[in-house]
């Protein structure tokens, strides 16, 4: 049995639902293929719904006291509303012809991804699968047992544990790290790295280190775990010259392209362990295979984000229905917005501190404005975090970081700005309600004006007369 489509999506990832909705909007007749061995999208709600609740559910219980289930219970009950927004169900309402099942490319007679022996035929296929944990190459740690994010949610079915090892750097790890530690839990985040956020500038890195620690988080830099034992119902993790006593561990170590069964070498796809080979029309080495999303290994910034993975479906599918293909500037990745949720949230947009800070170009400047000074932080008592604006000399922006309460939502308007092109002096003629967070993009903007003031009195008078007569 064979169906015509105009597009074939496969994967149950974010991304593969926003190119399903992309091609229902451009009429598209689409075909969503869920497979039944990947990982859950909700993953990423639960932790999310875990993290803010913890935020406001500080434990304050003394002793060795197990941690309450409810935030766990919560927080599933959270990711399970929010993965009603894209169920199977609300997508074929949409006119998404959803299929759930194991597949794999075939090429003859002609190109078709066959699922429950049904031949998907179409213009183009876009393989969205996402990617999964990675298999730790740490001695003893499969006999001893870990958890990874799509595990995290089992643990509302049994007692929580009190102590645990998180290993790795990634964003994920940081995240629970915290969230663990003010829901009770004792914490040892264990990094290879010489610093936590090792794609950030270190002021930042350090800002965000000391509030985990203050929230009670015990973090080893530079540490390289040599092996897991188990002794009881415990778990031993031995590290250079300690041997660490945890109930459970998490691996927050770089995920892994899900590639395997889909039959990519049978129809001529190129591909390596870091992922899918691509050109900057997301197509691979087949004409009418596409793919976007960290299956091709992509990052924003340094780590996975769900922006990148939806702003290149809807260029994919975009692609596939249109015969004038559109390129992707990688350069643009960089004016996507990315978060890190950890409290005080971190969000940055643009060109980074780092680079700006390593430029040989004498064309930049930082702007930067701390969050003690805005009004709003200091009627609610929150005064860690700061704004920084980078600029060119003449007031164009490039780039943002905020650190801080709502950076999330305040990085929305710079990136705005960034991808309408507006000059620093643009955000100062902006209305600002008083008082409110959005006061510290004002004021950060605000001291231009003193950068300019210094920059013209240097200048010589014929050039000042230049400008007066442009």
């Amino acid at each position: 049995m064979s169906l015509e489509y105009d597009v074939v999506i496969i994967g149950e990832t974010a991304a593969a639902r926003t190119a399903a909705i992309e091609a229902v909007n451009l009429q598209a007749r689409v075909a969503l293929v869920l497979p039944q061995s990947s990982v859950q999208s909700s993953s990423d709600f639960y932790l999310y719904a875990l993290t803010q609740i913890a935020k406001s559910t500080r434990s304050n219980r003394p002793g060795l006291q197990p941690p309450s289930s409810y935030p766990w219970q919560y927080a599933a009950l959270a990711s399970q509303r929010l993965e009603q927004q894209f169920s199977p169900g609300l997508l074929a309402e949409r006119g998404v012809d959803v299929i759930i099942g194991n597949g794999e490319f075939c090429r003859r007679p002609q190109l078709a991804f066959n699922v429950n022996q049904r031949y998907l035929r179409a213009r183009g296929y876009l393989m969205a699968t996402g990617s999964v944990a990675h298999e730790p190459s740490i001695p003893g740690i499969e006999q001893a047992g870990y958890l990874t994010i799509d595990r995290l949610s089992g643990l509302i079915d049994r007692k929580i544990p009190l102590r645990w090892a998180i290993i790795g750097s990634e964003l994920i790890g940081i995240e629970l790290a915290q969230t663990l530690a003010k829901l009770g839990c004792q914490v040892k985040l264990i990094v290879e790295t010489t610093q936590i956020l090792p794609y950030e500038n270190l002021e930042t890195a350090r800002l965000i280190q000391a509030q985990l620690e203050a929230d009670g988080v015990q973090i080893y830099l530079a540490t390289t775990v040599w092996k897991v034992e188990l002794e009881n119902t415990c778990k031993l993790v031995l590290i250079e010259d300690e041997s660490i006593d945890v109930d459970e561990i998490f691996l927050a170590l770089p995920d892994q392209p899900l590639l395997q069964s889909f039959n990519l070498d049978g129809v001529g796809v190129d591909y390596t362990d870091k992922g899918i080979s691509i050109d900057k029309r997301l197509q691979t080495s087949h004409r009418q295979i596409y793919a976007c999303g960290s299956v091709c290994g992509n990052v924003l910034g340094g780590y996975h984000g769900e922006s990148l993975t939806q702003f290149e479906a809807k260029i994919a599918v975009q692609n596939i229905l249109s015969w004038r293909k559109t390129k992707i500037n990688y350069d643009s990745y960089n004016n996507l917005p990315w978060a890190v949720y950890t409290d005080p949230p971190l969000a940055r947009v643009g060109m980074t501190i780092n680079t700006a800070i390593n430029s040989p170009s004498q064309d930049l400047v930082i702007l930067k404005q701390y969050l003690k000074t805005c009004p709003q932080a200091i009627i609610d008592n929150i005064t860690s975090g700061c704004c920084q604006i980078i600029v060119t000399h003449k007031g164009q922006i490039i780039g943002a970081e905020i650190v801080g309460q709502n950076a999330p939502e305040l990085i929305q308007i710079l990136a705005l700005a960034i991808q309408q092109k507006l000059k620093i002096a643009d955000l100062t003629a902006f209305p600002i309600l008083s008082p409110s967070y959005t006061e510290l993009i004002d004021q950060t903007a605000q001291s231009w004006y003193a950068f300019d003031r210094t920059q013209r009195q240097k200048q010589p008078c014929w050039r000042k007369l230049l400008q007066w007569w442009k």
